[in-house]
C-alpha cells in the first residue's frame, strides 16, 4: 500500500515550487540561457508579487527580457514579412520597465544586462517600429503614446542612428489624426529641423497652416520646400493652390498653366491640379488631367466623381451653345453640338455610376444620375433611380 504524504508536506512542496517559479533569480537564469519567452513568464509573475515588485532588479530583469524579445521578433519580421509578432508591446514594456528600475534605484545593474542609463537612449528604433505598426492599424491614440516614448528616447542624447525626421513625422501625424493641430505643427516642424527629406512633411504642415489660416507661414514653407526640391510635383501644385486659397486666382492660374510635364506623372498631383481647374471652372482642362489619373487609378472615388462633374458641366455647356445655334437657325451645327453634349452626359453618368458603387447611399449622386438619365431620355433608368431614392 502506497504511503500518503502528510498534507503539511504537500503544501510545502507546492509553495516551494511556486516560489521557484516567481523567483527573479530563475528569470535571470532563463534569460542567461536565452529562453526569453519563459523568462518573461517568470518575471511577469515576479512583478505581481509583493516581495519582488518593489525591487529595482526585478524591473531591470523584465526590461532586458522584453528588449531581447522585441529585437528578436523585429529582426525576424524584417527577414520574413510573414512572421507574426507575438509580443507587439515588448518595446514599450521594455522602456517602461527600464524607467521603473531607474526610479527604484538609479544605479541598478546586473551582469550581462543593460543598465537603464545605457538602454533608454537606444530604444527609439524599436519603439518607432511599434508606433508605426499601431498607426498602420489606425490605433492613433496608442500610436501616439508609443511614439511619445520613442521621441523621449531619441532626444536623451545624440542619436546613434539619426532618423532624419521620420519619427517626428509619424508622431505629428498621430496628433493630426487626434485633431491636436498645435502639436501636429510642432512635430512636423521638428521633422524638418531633424533633416527630413520627406516632402509629405511639408505638404501636411502646409495643410495644417491652411486650417489655421496662417497665410504667411504657408508661403514661407512652400519657399523652403522648393529650395529643397524645386521640381517636386506636390509642392508645385500646392504653390498654385496657395494663390487660389488667398483669392489671387490669376496668379494661381498662371502657375497652374506652367506646371512642368513631370507633375503629370504623379497621380495625386494630377488630381490636385485638376481640382484647381475645377475651381476655375475650366472643366475641359480638368477632364484632360483626370483621364490621366483615371488610367492609373480607375477605382479612385475622387477621380471618378470629379470626372462625372467635369463631363456633366462640359455637356451642359454644349447644350447651351447648341440652343443658341438652334435659335439663330444653324440647325446642322446645333445638332452636332447636341450629339457631343449627349456623349459627355453619357460619360458623366458612367463616372457617377462608378462613384455610386462606392457610396451607395449618396442621395445627391442618385439625384444627379436621375437628372442625367432624363436629359438622355433614358426613362427606365430614371424611374429605377427614382425608386432607389425613395426607398
Amino acid at each position: 500500500m502506497k504511503k500518503i504524504l502528510p498534507i503539511v508536506v504537500l503544501l510545502f512542496c507546492v509553495t516551494a515550487t511556486f516560489a521557484q517559479k516567481v523567483s527573479p533569480t530563475r528569470a535571470y537564469n532563463l534569460y542567461y540561457e536565452k529562453d526569453f519567452v519563459k523568462a518573461k513568464e517568470c518575471i511577469d509573475a515576479c512583478t505581481q508579487d509583493e516581495k519582488y515588485s518593489t525591487k529595482a532588479s526585478t524591473w531591470l530583469y523584465k526590461a532586458n527580457i522584453e528588449y531581447q524579445i522585441a529585437t528578436a521578433e523585429i529582426s525576424a519580421k524584417q527577414q520574413d514579412s510573414s512572421v507574426i509578432i507575438a509580443h507587439p508591446t515588448a518595446p514599450e514594456d521594455a522602456y517602461m520597465a527600464f524607467k521603473k528600475a531607474e526610479e527604484l534605484n538609479k544605479n541598478v545593474e546586473a551582469t550581462d544586462m543593460l543598465a537603464p542609463y545605457e538602454a533608454l537612449p537606444k530604444l527609439y528604433p524599436i519603439l518607432f517600429i511599434e508606433g508605426v505598426n499601431e498607426l498602420i492599424a489606425n490605433k492613433f491614440e496608442k500610436a501616439n503614446q508609443v511614439l511619445k516614448l520613442a521621441a523621449e528616447s531619441y532626444e536623451m542624447q545624440k542619436p546613434e542612428y539619426p532618423l532624419q525626421g521620420e519619427l517626428y513625422y509619424y508622431y505629428a501625424y498621430t496628433f493630426e489624426m487626434l485633431k491636436d493641430n498645435a502639436n501636429a505643427q510642432k512635430y512636423y516642424q521638428k521633422a524638418i529641423d531633424d533633416g527630413s527629406e520627406n516632402m509629405n512633411v511639408y505638404i501636411r504642415l502646409i495643410e495644417s497652416y491652411k486650417t489655421n489660416n496662417q497665410k504667411s507661414d504657408v508661403l514661407q514653407l512652400i519657399t523652403k520646400a522648393k529650395a529643397k526640391d524645386a521640381n517636386n510635383a506636390h509642392i508645385l501644385v500646392a504653390e498654385a493652390d496657395y494663390y487660389y486659397w488667398i483669392g489671387e486666382n490669376k496668379k494661381g492660374r498662371e502657375l497652374l498653366d506652367k506646371l512642368p510635364a513631370s507633375v503629370f506623372q504623379v497621380p495625386e498631383a494630377v488630381v490636385n491640379a485638376a481640382n484647381l481647374y475645377i475651381k476655375d471652372e475650366s472643366y475641359v482642362e480638368a477632364e484632360t488631367l483626370l483621364k490621366k489619373a483615371y488610367d492609373r487609378t480607375p477605382n479612385n472615388y475622387v477621380v471618378v466623381y470629379n470626372l462625372g462633374v467635369c463631363c456633366d458641366n462640359i455637356g451642359n455647356a454644349k447644350y447651351l451653345e447648341a440652343n443658341k445655334l438652334d435659335i439663330s437657325g444653324n440647325k446642322k451645327e446645333a445638332q452636332t453640338l447636341k450629339n457631343e453634349a449627349d456623349g459627355y452626359l453619357s460619360r458623366s453618368a458612367t463616372y457617377f455610376e462608378k462613384a455610386l458603387q462606392q457610396e451607395p447611399n449618396d442621395k445627391t449622386l442618385m439625384h444627379k444620375l436621375k437628372e442625367i438619365y432624363l436629359r438622355l431620355l433614358q426613362n427606365d433608368k430614371a424611374d429605377a433611380m427614382d425608386k432607389r431614392i425613395n426607398q
